[in-house]
């Protein structure tokens, strides 16, 4: 019976080693991403127009959400200030991640708004995604098919006032960022030629894991009772509590968990002035082992089962279970590792 035992445990963990494998793999395939170059040649503005590219220009992407525009805190104001030489070699194309917003939305906010355009609704997250970027406002810039730079509305202010005030400050720095995109030898015909990185890869933003006070990143996905779920849908009716949890509990490395858990459950029940919801980590596990999990703790709130972990990464999480309080105007209130 001992060499049975054994013989399961070693079986077991090789089944861990062997998922853990296939999920980095995974995780490493998105993260080279659709090219945004790509995205933009096959796709059209709100109202259906076509999105033409100026090949002879930098393209200036610009991820926001029009209520932020209605609230006086768009990026409108940031690019009527940009200095000329930037204008004059640059086409920004402005992009609406869909999330809370319908195609009549938007077609009101360009009445108000007509600066704003071309206007893209991003379907599905892929423009953004491409980009590897969750929080907004979110501005990116293309030189040839390459990204140059990735960043918030106050570093891209940063960078402007630096190298965009004349046409020479401007060349510069372009030439600087494209001498520091890497590049990769490839094998086959191409063997003898040098290719750049994907625009996923190059010139990745830093590391950023949010703290109290600041934006929480903005995401949506799909729960697994089937309901799409978004940061600011929750977060606009009440203050909303994130929760991360893993389903691997009870687990020596998880101490305690059982009875946060059990907390969790009785504050979902008894606590209606927020909104809950639970993001449960997909590393060695997958959707079935989930629902078992949520079985066994008969947990209340919607879960959403993290592909990737990516709702884990872009809010720096590494503990489990581990709560994220948001503000209704979309700020992290407190972060921790006890539910309350």
């Amino acid at each position: 019976m001992k060499n049975l035992s054994m013989n399961k445990s070693a079986a077991r963990t090789k089944a861990y080693l062997a998922l853990a494998l296939i999920l980095l793999a995974v995780f490493f395939r998105a993260e080279a991403g659709e090219s945004p170059v790509l995205l933009l040649e096959n796709i059209k503005t709100f109202d259906g127009q076509s999105l033409v590219l100026q090949d002879s220009k930098l393209t200036h992407l610009i991820f926001q959400d029009i209520w932020s525009s209605y609230e006086g805190q768009g990026e409108e104001a940031r690019i009527a200030a940009l200095p000329k030489a930037f204008v004059k070699n640059s086409q920004q194309v402005w992009v609406q991640p869909e999330i809370n917003v319908t195609e009549s939305q938007l077609a009101e906010f360009q009445r108000y708004y007509p600066q704003v355009k071309p206007l893209v609704l991003d379907r599905g997250y892929r423009l953004m995604r491409s980009q590897g970027g969750w929080s907004l406002p979110l501005h990116v810039i293309l030189k040839d098919g390459k990204k140059v730079f990735s960043g918030s509305g106050e570093e891209f202010d940063a960078l402007a006032s630096k190298h965009f005030s004349t046409q020479v400050a401007l060349n510069q720095w372009l030439q600087l960022r494209t001498d520091d995109l890497p590049s990769m030898l490839v094998t086959g015909a191409e063997k003898s030629k040098s290719v750049s990185f994907t625009i996923n890869e190059a010139a990745k933003p830093g590391y950023h894991k949010p703290e109290k006070g600041d934006r929480a990143p903005v995401f949506i996905a799909k729960t697994m009772a089937g309901n799409t779920v978004s940061l600011l849908g929750l977060s606009n009716n009440k203050p909303l509590s994130l929760v991360f949890l893993d389903s691997l509990c009870p687990m020596p490395h998880f101490p305690g968990c059982e009875a946060q858990i059990e907390q969790l459950s009785h504050l979902v029940t008894k606590d209606d002035s927020r909104e809950w919801l639970g993001v449960v980590s997909s590393f060695y596990v997958d959707e079935k082992i989930v629902q078992q999990f949520r079985d066994k703790f008969q947990l209340k709130l919607p879960l959403i089962f993290d592909t990737d972990n990516q709702i884990y990464q872009s809010y720096g999480v590494h503990a489990s279970p581990y709560q994220i309080d948001i503000s209704r105007d979309g700020n992290i209130r407190s972060r921790g590792s006890e539910v309350h």
